[in-house]
């Protein structure tokens, strides 16, 4: 009887030996997985990016998107005046400002001297609407401005 009782009780130590090593194992592999997706460039944190036209050039901050190869919504609002910018990958692929799309808006946004701007991240969905680096269309800006003031109409 001395034989059973001692095979039952290495019996139940050796279950609970099993489900407490099972059990680190289970844990110690769900840290590893979120230690991975931390370090893996996935995280549940926005990026948010906003200023002043009195601070940073629009130009300023569409550089800083392109070098960071973003993907979304810059908001421009001087007054109330609205106008946007849609990047895909850091490029910019559309525009909008006022009556003005493409390469005219952001002539006339690159112009102003006042407003605030706001990027908005999000998967854009809409076809390139432009082809145009964003160096072309600075460097066309530049001349135009040399000329005379681009109008703000």
């Amino acid at each position: 009887m001395g034989t059973i009782i001692n095979s039952v009780w290495v019996l139940i130590a050796g279950l609970a030996f099993g489900a407490a090593a099972a059990s680190f194992i289970i844990l110690m592999r769900e840290k590893r997985r979120r230690a991975a997706a931390q370090w893996s460039g996935k995280s549940n944190t926005t990026f948010v990016f906003s200023g002043n036209l009195k601070h940073t050039s629009l130009l300023d901050a569409i550089q800083f998107l392109e070098i960071g190869q973003r993907e979304g919504v810059l908001h421009i609002y001087s007054g109330r005046r609205k106008g946007y910018l849609t990047f895909i990958k850091g490029q910019v692929v559309d525009g909008f400002y006022r009556n003005h799309i493409g390469r005219e808006a952001i002539f006339r946004m690159l112009g102003l001297e006042e407003g605030d701007f706001h990027f908005e991240p999000k998967t854009i969905t809409q076809p390139k609407l432009m082809t145009d680096s964003m160096m072309d269309i600075a460097f066309e800006w530049d001349a135009r401005r040399q000329e005379g003031p681009i109008p703000d109409d």
